[in-house]
């Protein structure tokens, strides 16, 4: 067995010159200007640690009980790791340091049991040196200092940091070193001790979520600390981090922390907070390079860079007006300059150094609407008495070009559509639309004339919130105030709009964003995207069809309110080509919010107050600046160094917490597609593939949310003549299923190259209690009825879809509540219902399977108590078609007891695969929480009165191949098994079915470095061997 790839825990990283290197589980990965040039097994079974850099190229990784030596080696075609030595130890290495001892380069060890080794890598000879303390290390750190010594920083256990020296020249190896210095505080274990001499400072992490800041104070020089006289003094014990601070580093006098919580965290010497960066999941490793760029890497795989400049938050300018005129609008025009809209009615423009250059008086009319068009060139004013005016930069002056009245009311909502087109909405939700400015400037000279006009459907606050057009099929996109998404028929002929006709919607989507409204329109790869004040983008396909737009599925943002959807061409660092990026501009409570959509990351935070304000953000090629008003100032400011060059993502990050199902669905492009759920509630498609380097990886090609819970379970189909090509059942905690359709298909890059696209729409979600259940009220308790039933929990999903009735897919759910449930999904309606609830036996069922024997369909549950349950559903499925077809949804009742019932396993059955041997013979293997792998040879019997009866004919189990619950087991080829377990042994079994007897022999096994091992899939795929995916807290790839 191969490992072709792995995706989990990023435990270590460090800069080396132009080079990163990354420890994922016991591979080294080596990068080069944001590419991947290298791979090295360097301590397999165990996970690196730690990677320190010597002289003469020389590295150290370390990890569990092992160091392996490697050479950097410079080649022509690139970067070449050579191993050198791989040592194994008695005891866990906390940290290790490259020192000069004895006029040669050795290593410094320190142990989890507060002692230290001096080795020599080339003798393989070893000098222990003890402190006094003999106590467990979590954390700890060891400094080299000017007069050759070794000061040890040791964290322990016991909350408590112990500092102790060793004189590398006139030590005594049979004496224990003193403890020189106590750092107590911390109210619980150390995770890290990190010491800078020349800032004369050190800063502590630990379990209780602080960090905590010394000053070292002594009367030598700074270069010769005297550390047996030194006195260190608390500074600062802070609480910023919501969960464990695992490691904090010095560089530029500036501290980094990283934690659980997913922060990075900024902090100045005298203990302020400069910035917060927040990522995905638990950080877990972080270095910074020469050129100022910070690499961290995260608990799903992931290795994000962000310049060091992005960790300081932005400063801001704060301007004084008139006090007695206040800022009301703030915008920028497309060279840098402002302008500003003030309650009186006067629109000042400003240049860049925020200098005045001219002023517009609108003092007539009661003008209080401005909005400055994409291109950023025409600003366009609204008033109370229903006029319009629009104004054009020019040769950097202002200048007013065109105004007139195109309402009898007041105009509540002014929006530009394009960078020429715009749409104002008066009382009652009456739209008037212009064709083109330009048009309009030319032709209708004194006044202004709107060419269209459209009218909103009724509702409560019936104006227009956001509103485009999608060019290629006429279409005028709106949304109002109360959320709804409403679609218009553009027509090409003006004349039409002669008879002033108010033009309706031909499709309206009601409440897409809840209540608070619809706030902006985007489209994005085909797509198009909304956005609203509950924080989530919801994507649509736009189709050529009477209701146009599709919905496919929505995004949970970090943040409440989403304001903006901006796609800008930005340049990549260490690349010539430009790069497209889409930031979300949002609100999360009082700070302002910059989201990179691509990279799935929050790239600045700025509090600002909230988003009840003016405000705008501008980004170009070469500035980016953002503009708002609070306490009735003007606030500017420059984000360039954080937005201003597109960072990529050194690796892609996989699910966030555990992965609990994953399937293969098939092969595309020579990419093996395939789905998968998570404890983070988030459905993922994945390609895996070779790339052009000949690297294995993998690309993420859509993150679904729409899950309240967990997701445990998946089940895929594959459709005939029907919009989408695959069905897909997802289930999890809180009683929820979820129906998916999928399309694939090719398209071409900006490159040329042929890329494969997506298409996934949140078909229906099915919850068997009302969400609302729990929101009971005193005063409608008569009207109410709220069931004593806790949610139960998904565990595993089967369909069933026969060719004889295309139109129904009958959905099969193990549950934790014992019961299993039978849902209809109707694929031409969408609509889903339970048509089958019933218990045998108050045990979860946790695995089951459809298993079609001749005409019969029978259901096989596998439950907690380890047994195996045989119930013959072919004539409830007869029946509930019948009912299908003529509309009927009420429940049926099932109360048959199982045809035969296997005693397998002392408790519960976490997996299974079956294979059909013979005629009525088959073959089941299965693996539970009791370390027992079966292999079972049964046969079934049809009797003459068409009754089922099912017997074991031989069986074979042991419990010695795994110490541990096997999570996964699946047949491959002909004769072998492959299992594995969360002792993360894979193994695969040879197995013989001879004269009614099973056997089986261990063939081979392999350690995978994935943790909280939940189970296993494995197809055939365009390799001459099989590809087996382990998954957990990450996945791995191998070929057996």
């Amino acid at each position: 067995m191969a490992s072709l790839l792995l995706c989990t825990d990023v435990l270590a990283i460090r800069c080396v010159e132009d080079l990163v290197f990354v420890g994922m589980g016991p591979i080294l990965h080596v990068f080069r200007h944001s590419k991947l040039e290298y791979k090295l097994d360097c301590l397999y079974p165990n996970n690196i640690h730690g990677i320190v850099v010597g002289t003469n190229k020389k590295l150290a990784v370390f990890g569990a009980k092992s160091i392996c030596i490697c050479n950097i080696v410079e080649e022509a075609y690139g970067i070449k790791i050579e191993k050198q030595s791989t040592d194994q130890f008695n005891d866990w290495i906390i940290a290790i340091e490259w020192i000069l001892f004895k006029e040669r380069m050795q290593l410094a060890i320190l142990f989890a049991h507060n002692y230290l080794f001096i080795y020599d890598i080339f003798h393989k000879t070893s000098q222990v040196i003890s402190c006094e303390k003999t106590c467990i290390l979590y954390g700890g750190s060891i400094l080299e200092t000017s007069q050759e010594n070794l000061v040890i920083f040791s964290g322990t256990v016991f909350q408590e940091i112990l500092i102790w020296e060793i004189d590398t020249k006139y030590y005594n190896s049979n004496k224990n070193m003193p403890v020189l210095h106590r750092l107590t505080g911390h109210k619980g274990v150390i995770f890290s001790v990190v010491c800078d001499p020349c800032l004369q400072f050190i800063c502590s992490t630990s379990d209780d979520r602080s960090v905590r800041f010394w000053k070292i104070k002594h009367e030598n020089s700074k270069s010769n600390i005297n550390w047996k006289t030194v006195k260190l003094v608390p500074i600062k014990t802070i609480f910023v981090h919501t969960a464990r601070v695992w490691k904090a580093i010095i560089r530029n006098d500036i501290i980094l922390t990283i934690g659980e919580d997913s922060l990075i965290c900024t902090w100045s010497p005298s203990g302020n907070v400069l910035n917060k960066a927040y990522y995905r999941a638990p950080i877990w490793s972080i270095d910074m390079s020469k050129d100022n760029m910070i690499y961290a890497g995260g608990g799903d795989g992931s290795v994000h860079i962000q310049p060091f400049g992005s960790c300081k938050r932005p400063e801001t300018t704060i301007l004084s007006g008139n006090t007695c005129d206040f800022p009301r609008y703030i915008s920028y025009l497309h060279d840098g300059t402002i302008l500003v809209f003030t309650e009186l009615g006067t629109l000042l423009h400003y240049d860049e150094e925020m200098m005045y250059k001219s002023t517009i008086y609108l003092t007539e009319n009661r003008y209080y609407i401005m909005q400055v068009s994409p291109n950023r060139c025409f600003v366009a004013l609204a008033s109370r008495e229903g006029y319009i005016m629009i104004c054009k930069e020019y040769f950097g002056t202002l200048r007013q070009y065109e105004k007139g009245k195109i309402m009898n009311s007041q105009i509540f909502s002014l929006q530009w559509l394009s960078d020429n087109q715009l749409i104002a909405c008066g009382a009652n939700g009456l739209l008037k639309f212009s064709f083109n400015i330009y048009l309009i400037l030319r032709f209708y000279v004194g006044e202004l004339q709107m060419l269209a006009q459209y009218i909103l459907p009724p509702s409560r606050e019936c104006w227009l919130t956001a509103a485009t057009i999608y060019t290629p099929m006429s279409m005028l996109i709106c949304g109002d105030r109360v959320g709804n998404v409403h679609v218009y028929k553009i027509y090409c002929n003006i004349n039409k709009y002669i008879d002033k006709n108010l033009e309706k919607p031909i499709q309206t989507l009601s409440k897409v964003h809840g209540k608070m409204g619809v706030q902006s329109f985007s489209v994005f790869r085909e797509n198009l995207i909304t956005s609203g004040r509950d924080g989530i983008l919801r994507f649509y396909q736009v189709r050529e069809e009477t209701k146009p737009l599709l919905m496919l599925h929505k995004k949970k943002m970090p943040m409440d309110w989403i304001s903006r959807i901006l796609e800008v061409k930005m340049k990549k660092v260490g690349e010539i080509k430009e790069d497209k990026n889409v930031f979300i501009f949002g609100f999360k409570e009082v700070e302002f919010i910059i989201y990179n959509l691509l990279n799935e990351t929050i790239v600045v935070r700025i509090p600002c107050g909230g988003g009840h304000r003016s405000w705008d953000c501008i980004i170009s090629h070469t500035k980016a600046n953002f503009a708002y008003l609070k306490n009735k100032q003007i606030h500017i400011c420059d984000l360039s160094s954080s937005v201003l060059f597109s960072y990529p993502t050194l690796q892609n990050g996989f699910h966030v917490k555990e992965t609990c199902c994953l399937r293969y669905i098939s092969n595309f492009c020579q990419k093996d597609i395939f789905i998968s759920g998570g404890e983070d509630c988030t459905l993922r498609i994945s390609s895996f593939f070779k790339n052009e380097d000949n690297f294995y990886t993998f690309k993420n090609l859509g993150i679904f949310d729409g899950h309240l819970s967990g997701i445990k379970c998946i089940s895929v189909i594959e459709l005939h003549k029907f919009t989408f090509k695959y069905l897909v059942f997802s289930g999890g905690g809180r009683a929820q299923l979820k129906v998916w359709g999928i399309n694939f298909g090719y398209g071409q890059s900006e490159t040329k190259k042929v890329q494969l696209n997506i298409w996934c729409s949140d078909m229906n979600s099915h919850m068997l209690y009302d969400q609302n259940q729990y929101c009971k009220k005193p005063w409608q308790e008569g009207k109410q009825s709220c069931k004593v039933e806790p949610e139960t929990r998904y565990m595993n999903i089967n369909t069933y879809y026969s060719s004889d009735q295309l139109n129904y897919v009958l959905v099969f759910i193990g549950c934790g509540d014992g019961y299993l449930r039978l849902l209809v999904y109707d694929i031409v309606t969408s609509n889903i219902y339970l048509k089958v609830s019933t218990k045998y036996i108050d045990r979860c069922i946790l695995k089951m399977h459809i298993l079609s024997h001749k005409c019969k369909i029978i259901i096989l549950t596998m439950t907690t108590d380890g047994k195996l349950r045989f119930f013959d559903f072919t004539d409830i499925i007869s029946r509930i078609y019948k009912d299908a077809n003529s509309g009927n949804q009420n429940i049926i009742d099932f109360n048959d007891v199982p045809l035969a019932e296997f005693s397998l396993h002392q408790s519960g059955i976490n997996s299974f695969d079956l294979k059909h041997i013979r005629e009525d013979e088959y073959l089941l293997t299965t693996g539970g929480d009791d370390n027992l792998l079966n292999i079972v040879c049964f046969q079934i019997y049809v009797s003459e009165n068409n009754k089922l009866s099912a017997k074991i004919l031989s069986k074979w189990s042991t419990t010695s191949a795994h110490s541990t619950q096997i999570t996964g087991v699946k047949f491959k080829d002909e004769d072998q098994i492959c299992s594995v377990g969360i002792d993360q042994q894979i193994i695969i079994h040879r197995y013989s079915c001879f004269n009614g007897i099973v056997h089986a022999d261990i063939l081979t096994q392999v350690f995978t470095s994935v943790p909280d091992v939940q189970g296993m899939e494995l197809w055939r795929s365009d390799r001459e061997n099989d590809t087996v995916c382990i998954y957990g807290r990450g996945f791995e790839v191998l070929s057996i």
